[in-house]
């Protein structure tokens, strides 16, 4: 009998997208997938960095904006994942009250929860950005 407990925990999550995705949402899914999928690097987080910063640059838009719009769409991974401004924004919106307009969404604060679980086989010393 397999012991749940000392399973491992996957690392990260790809996004998926919505039924109810907008245009510009899709425009961003798609370009990231192809993005990482595209990449022959073997460290995930670095692979997942890389491809918000190349859909970021190839939509024109910027690396917060292709994250936050990915983890609306179910993107989990890693801090060091994620531009250093949305990191910061999000850890800077943890303190302001649910009931504020511009608090965080569900998913940002799934996105925390995956945060705080610590995601394990990574080495926290590693920043990319």
């Amino acid at each position: 009998m397999k012991n749940i407990a000392s399973a491992p925990r996957q690392s990260f999550l790809l996004p998926s997208l919505p039924p109810s995705a907008g245009t510009l949402t899709r425009h961003f899914y798609t370009q990231f997938m192809h993005e990482f999928q595209s990449q022959r690097e073997t460290d995930s987080y670095f692979r997942i960095y890389t491809a918000i910063e190349k859909t970021a640059a190839k939509t024109g838009n910027t690396p917060e904006v292709v994250a936050r719009a990915l983890v609306e769409s179910g993107l989990r991974a890693a801090k060091e994942s994620f531009p250093g401004k949305f990191v910061a924004n999000i850890e800077g919106s943890r303190v302001s009250p649910r009931w504020n307009i511009g608090g965080m969404t569900p998913q940002q604060r799934e996105l925390i929860s995956f945060w705080s679980q610590n995601v394990t086989g990574y080495k926290q010393g590693r920043r990319y950005h």
